[in-house]
């Protein structure tokens, strides 16, 4: 089955923020990553399944998944026939909805 990936507005922000970021520290880099990024992105037309349980999912208590491309997390739900990529975050940055408090 190939299912049809749809990238939420918040993720594509978050790429692009990443994207200035990174052409401005290394600029030679940016656009290979950007196009990297865009090629794991596409590969979750094909088995998304594949990939681990994201950590927001231990505070959604919702099926998130994760694949990894070089320093960032791709973060994203299967649905009946569509990915859909909800955040694209770095690894260091903490999981979505937590907070200091939690360990």
């Amino acid at each position: 089955m190939r299912y049809t990936v749809i990238t939420t507005p918040e993720a594509e922000a978050s790429i692009t923020d990443a994207f200035v970021f990174l052409a401005v520290q290394a600029p030679r880099n940016a656009e290979r990553w950007l196009r990297g990024l865009s090629t794991a992105i596409e590969s979750l037309e094909l088995f998304p399944g594949r990939c681990a349980m994201a950590r927001e999912s231990r505070q959604t208590g919702a099926d998130l998944r994760q694949l990894i491309y070089k320093s960032h997390r791709i973060v994203f739900r299967i649905e009946t026939e569509i990915v859909r990529v909800l955040y694209v975050r770095h690894v260091a940055q903490r999981p979505v909805g937590e907070t200091d408090d939690e360990t």
